[in-house]
Formats: C-alpha cells, structure tokens, sequence
C-alpha cells in the first residue's frame, strides 16, 4: 500500500515537471502576482530559464513568450489551452528546440507543425505566391501575425495569432534565420 502511494506521487510529480519543462503554467498567469514590476509569475527576468540563458531577444521569444524587457507575448487561437488550466505556449512548444516541427499530440490535439527553419521557410514562399523565393520580415508578419500564407491561404487553426512589436518580431525571424 505505502508503495503504491509513493509511485502515484512520483508519476504526479514527473507529469507535473514534464509540463513545466515544456512551458505550461498550471496557474493562469494573470493569477500570479507581479515580481519586482515584471510580468505576472515571470520573474523578474521575465522568465524562470534564468539570467544569460539566451542570446538574443529572438531566442527567448522561441523559447519562453517572454520579450528581454519581460513582458509575456499575447496570442490567440492555437491549441486549446483550456485542458491546462490556461497554459501558455512559445514557438518551441510547437515547432521544437530546432524549428524543425513535426507530429505532436497536444492537450490531446494530434498536430504536425511545420519546420519553420529560415531554408524551409524561403523554399515555402516559392509555393505559396513568392516570387523569389525570398521570405522577408512582410511575409513572416502575415503568417505569425495574421495567420496567412503570402497568397493569403489561412494557416492551420493550430497556429496561434501572435500579438507583438514590430521590433520582437524582427528579432524572432533573425533568430530563425539561425537554426541550421
């Protein structure tokens, strides 16, 4: 009996790390209070990844929603988050720590994430209006933001709407720019 209990609670507590690790809050972040002026339940670096943990403001966009001045990157649509008590998301939840996508189960949605690496990107833009082959900041911005291919086909109902600056989302596509 007594080790029944004890493996129920380490399968609790690595299901509950696992979620962690891949960026789910189990608390709606908006219920968690300010840190030193940060974003709610960021920190005060704006993340709990820690002080020097990426090198530039696009990284940490990728991996974390968060900007460098701390602030959480808003989105709608995406997965359904609601089966996780409001969990947030980043680009890697989806498209992985290399941008290379895949077929995932998420909050018990099956989806297949495009690779959204800057070769894969620019070889796209020929098949969906380009006229070079060049996929540029204009076109990154319809599909993060608006959540459309340039010859303006809808993106799949996974892909979240992003809402950011005109400055994060330029240091997001120069990270991507970076994956190999």
């Amino acid at each position: 009996m007594q080790a029944n209990l004890i493996l129920k609670r380490i399968s609790l507590i690595s299901v509950l790390l696992f979620l962690t690790a891949c960026g789910y809050r189990l608390v709606p972040v908006d219920l968690l209070p300010p840190v030193n002026g940060s974003q709610p339940g960021m920190g005060s670096g704006g993340t709990s990844w820690g002080d020097g943990a990426f090198s530039s403001n696009g990284e940490r966009i990728y991996f974390s929603a968060t900007n460098s001045a701390g602030e959480y990157i808003q989105y709608s649509g995406g997965p359904q988050t609601g089966m996780m008590m409001g969990g947030s998301l980043s680009c890697a939840s989806c498209h992985g720590p290399t941008g290379r996508g895949g077929i995932h189960t998420m909050h018990m949605d099956v989806m297949d994430a495009p690779d959204i690496r800057y070769s894969t990107l620019t070889s796209e833009e020929e098949e969906h209006g380009g006229e070079h082959g060049e996929y540029d900041l204009d076109s990154f911005r319809l599909a993060v933001i608006g959540g459309t291919h340039p010859d303006g086909k809808a993106l799949n109902r996974d892909m979240p709407r992003w809402r950011m600056s005109d400055q994060d989302l330029a240091d997001l596509f120069e990270f991507l720019k970076t994956l190999p």
